[in-house]
């Protein structure tokens, strides 16, 4: 099976930014992850949160799993947290294994995910 090349559309809400990626998250996508990432010059300052949507993430392999880690360490460094949604059972229980959820909340959906987000704001 070929690979799914990874599709990224971004879009803001107040205080921070969601990634929604499509296709599959291998080492192939990183560059064009953490170039996206690294544009958003308001990191840390008017952007606190990063929110990636993996509800259309067909497939991570180990690659995935560390572009992943080094994208939410990096905003860990700028202060902006990292959450997610949309990961199959079994990309969760990955994520737990490789230490990935000290830096990345993982929550069942984008309303539970900015519901914890207008928490935090207050």
């Amino acid at each position: 099976m070929a690979e799914q090349p990874l599709v990224i559309e971004s879009r803001k809400f107040p205080s921070g930014l969601v990634l929604k990626l499509e296709g599959d998250l291998s080492k192939s996508a990183e560059a064009k992850l953490i170039a996206g990432f690294e544009q958003e010059t308001e990191l840390g300052s008017s952007i606190r949160f990063l929110a990636l949507d993996l509800t259309k993430v067909a497939y991570i392999n180990s690659g995935g799993m560390a572009v992943l880690i080094r994208l939410a360490r990096m905003g860990s460094k700028a202060g902006v947290h990292t959450f997610a949604w949309g990961i199959t059972p079994h990309y969760e229980k990955l994520f737990r294994m490789v230490g990935l959820t000290e830096f990345m909340m993982i929550y069942p959906n984008e309303f539970a995910v900015m519901q914890r987000i207008e928490a935090l704001e207050l």
